[in-house]
């Protein structure tokens, strides 16, 4: 039975964070237009084969983007509302041109912010379905 003293709580949070931080680049592919897949050349002439098919790799990655973001987006919503908003300001609505740091922001102190935001990425690791959640 799995409790939350078995859960190694740091490696948790380090998986969480990496997927977090790699939600902006797969948001951008899945903004990407995927290719489509055509018929195939049948003008009588040999083709050398392929080893994968461009296009169809395109529509797969695309999709594979497209549900990563769900997934991530999903996790998020799931979590109480605090811990869903400090993971969606700092991943998911990424102000760039914006340089109030978040804790001025919450006005809280920028220690107390990252306590929080571990804290939330915790509970992120435990509800989102991509996250293999380790154990001591």
């Amino acid at each position: 039975m799995l409790t939350y003293d078995r859960i190694d709580r740091d490696v948790l949070i380090k998986r969480a964070t990496e997927y977090l931080q790699n939600y902006e680049l797969q948001y951008q592919l899945s903004q990407k237009q995927p290719g489509t897949i055509g018929s195939p050349d049948s003008d009588g002439m040999p083709k050398g084969s392929k080893i994968d098919n461009p296009a169809e790799s395109s529509i797969v990655n695309h999709i594979g983007s497209q549900q990563y973001c769900d997934c991530i987006e999903q996790a998020i919503n799931n979590l109480r509302p605090e811990m869903k908003a400090l993971l969606f300001n700092k991943y998911i609505n990424i102000d760039k041109d914006n340089n109030i740091p978040e804790w001025d922001k919450l006005g809280i102190s920028k220690a107390t912010y990252y306590k929080y935001l571990n804290e939330a990425k915790y509970w992120f690791g435990i509800t989102c379905s991509l996250i293999v959640i380790p154990l001591k």
